[in-house]
């Protein structure tokens, strides 16, 4: 019997900031991360998820981050890919 295991190899960085991306109603702050929004990683194919923490790498800049956005944010992946993503519930009202 053959076994194959795929695995997915995500570039590292290292992280200047964290945040949670807002929701994507939120139009407040246009800059920021929103729910939804594409990973800023090369090749990476992951969105930023309401509940997990994103990270703004010190090796992309500005220019790497879509269009109209400030910093570039990049999913869990890419700064701790072996302990999976910090999880932050969202405050009810």
């Amino acid at each position: 019997m053959i076994t194959r295991t795929h695995t997915k190899t995500y570039t590292l960085y290292d992280a200047w900031a964290q945040t949670i991306p807002h929701e994507r109603t939120d139009t407040r702050s246009p800059a920021a991360a929103h729910e939804g929004d594409p990973c800023c990683a090369p090749q990476c194919s992951e969105t930023l998820r309401a509940d997990e923490v994103v990270y703004s790498p010190t090796q992309l800049t500005r220019d790497d981050a879509a269009p109209g956005r400030g910093e570039p944010w990049v999913c869990w992946r890419h700064i701790h890919p072996n302990e999976g993503p910090n999880r932050i519930p969202r405050a009810t009202s």
